[in-house]
């Protein structure tokens, strides 16, 4: 259903040439009728008869193709009509399929006579823009339904697009009272001599578009906000690389501006002894992935200066691609503290020594230990002697120098893995574990190790005497040990922590009572020896029947 370029051309010769046609049988009918005329005026002009029948026939042929051409004619121009109707039809079904899509997306359209100042909107422009359909207005008019705040902006991206060609923007207008956002677009067209004649472009609601763009950026202020404020310190980053910091980090990695951190990675952050576990952690999280666990680690300071912190990890999207959000949060004061607690819970404040609960788990730890190894342990309960009257002459302070000094004599006798503890007073316990299997050995072992202590102990003690008009005034006192020792096995069952205990401090006592700075093993050591053979003979024959 197209008109071809040449049909014009040709139904416009078919017309002229009927024209023609016609004039001619006009010509010949005349000229007929003369000579019929003349005949008969004229009998000897008889020859005039078969001419006018002959000219009367020719205008008889003349007649039919005549009426052919004609009647093809009149059939090209019904068919013209029909094609003409279906154009219609089709551009009255675009034409409704065009509102509708307008409707659908909440967009008009307009054409604008520019030097008639004349703008005609679609149906759907004028119920944006809220008019009654089918209304024409003029752009001053229309500046008049123009939010009072952008009226400006708009006349001057008009005054603009009559030189640049092109008109997009967006502002507010009033529509029975009520506020709308639209966005208009156009193109403007020139006659030669470069006057704007014309323009058209398209008219949106974007109202509920701007509304949510206006939202999303309330709600991105208000997190940004609250990033900026927060104490915890917030890094994103992609693949490593940061891309934002929050002061906060920048205060707790002791970066002095915002470039010093984003040209870190955060694994530049990170301390070498928990790179593979935060590397790990850091592959893991992906966009489907929950927010991790909190988890405690160690970075690094710009510095170089080790810091305790707590982070957790959240994939997020920034800038339009996947990240990672990472909260970071400084525990260095809560370590402190935790390990203050510690101290105040498992050690003695005055010598940093292990105290009694400490002591007791330790002790019932190598009682375990031995139950599994078969081997021996040995516990040593100490006092000094002579350390009361240091106190009752120079006071509390000195006593207390002199604690701190016996504590560290103590822990020079013995391995690493063995426990000195404070256990009150001038009262100390030394904790010996994974002695020899064989009692004997053992109770040597212990007995080098009593020895060793006993004559570091009765070394003299050179003590200040705090005296703060004679800082170098100094007293000397010397300050002996009696210690107690049991050698345990508790292969047995038999002997518990408290009862180890109870043994080496009545073994000590035994030592004071035969005069002092001596040593003393308690009685109960040969009997653990007796029960730990018999238990092992037991067990062997246990384990070969």
């Amino acid at each position: 259903m197209s008109l071809q370029a040449s049909e014009p051309l040709g139904r416009e010769s078919t017309w002229a040439l009927l024209a023609y046609g016609l004039a001619a049988l006009v010509a010949l009918s005349g000229l007929v009728l003369l000579l019929l005329q003349v005949q008969s005026t004229s009998p000897r002009l008889d020859f005039l008869g078969p001419l006018s029948m002959l000219l009367l026939g020719l205008a008889g042929l003349l007649t039919t193709v005549l009426t052919r051409a004609n009647r093809r004619q009149i059939s090209q121009l019904n068919a013209l009509g029909e094609e003409l109707a279906d154009y219609a039809a089709l551009l009255e079904q675009n034409t409704d399929l065009l509102e509708r899509a307008q409707n659908v997306a909440n967009m008009g359209s307009w054409v604008s006579d520019i030097p008639a100042d004349d703008i005609t909107p679609s149906p759907q422009g004028c119920k944006i823009l809220g008019l009654p359909a089918g209304a024409h207005i003029r752009f001053e008019d229309y500046l008049g339904l123009v939010h009072e705040e952008d009226r400006a902006s708009v006349k001057d991206a008009w005054k603009d697009a009559l030189k640049q060609g092109a008109f997009d923007g967006e502002h507010r207008i009033l529509v029975n009272g009520r506020q709308h956002w639209v966005r208009h677009k156009g193109e403007l067209e020139y006659e030669p001599g470069g006057q704007a004649v014309s323009a058209l472009g398209i008219v949106q609601d974007i109202t509920e578009q701007k509304c949510m763009r206006i939202a999303l950026k309330n709600s991105e202020a208000r997190y940004r906000t609250l990033i900026e404020w927060t104490p915890d310190a917030v890094l994103v980053h992609r693949h490593t690389q940061i891309m934002y910091a929050n002061p906060a980090a920048l205060k707790l990695f002791g970066a002095p501006d915002l470039h010093s951190l984003l040209s870190k990675h955060t694994t530049d952050l990170v301390h070498p002894v928990d790179l593979d576990s935060q590397r790990t952690r850091m592959l893991r999280m992906g966009t489907d992935e929950p927010p991790s666990t909190p988890a405690e680690a160690r970075c690094i300071k710009l510095d170089g200066s080790p810091i305790d912190v707590e982070v957790q990890g959240t994939a997020i999207e920034f800038d339009g691609e996947p990240a990672v959000h990472v909260s970071i949060r400084d525990i260095t004061q809560r370590k402190f503290l935790e390990h203050e607690i510690r101290l105040l819970a498992f050690y003695d404040t005055l010598t940093q020594l292990p105290n009694r609960r400490l002591l007791d788990d330790r002790l019932s730890q190598a009682i375990n230990a031995n139950r599994r190894s078969g081997g021996f342990g040995a516990l040593m309960f100490l006092d000094l002697d002579n350390f009361k009257p240091l106190n009752d002459t120079y006071g509390h302070g000195v006593g207390d120098l002199l604690l701190k000094e016996a504590a560290q004599r103590l822990k020079a006798c013995v391995r690493e893995m063995d426990t000195v503890a404070r256990f009150g007073g001038d009262e100390f316990v030394v904790l010996l574990t994974e002695l020899d299997t064989d009692w004997q050995k053992s109770r040597q072992f212990a007995e080098n190790v009593a020895l060793k202590i006993k004559t570091a102990m009765a070394k003299p003690y050179s003590l200040p005497l705090q005296d703060p008009s004679n800082p170098a005034l100094r007293v000397e006192h010397r300050c002996t040990a009696s210690i107690g020792v049991v050698v345990f096995a508790s292969a047995s069952n038999r002997a518990s922590a408290q009862d180890l205990t109870k043994w080496a401090d009545a073994a000590m006592y035994q030592a004071k009572n035969e005069g002092r700075n001596r040593i003393c093993f308690s009685e109960h050591s040969a009997a653990e020896a007796v029960d730990h053979y018999f238990f092992n003979s037991y067990k062997s024959s246990t384990e070969k029947g």
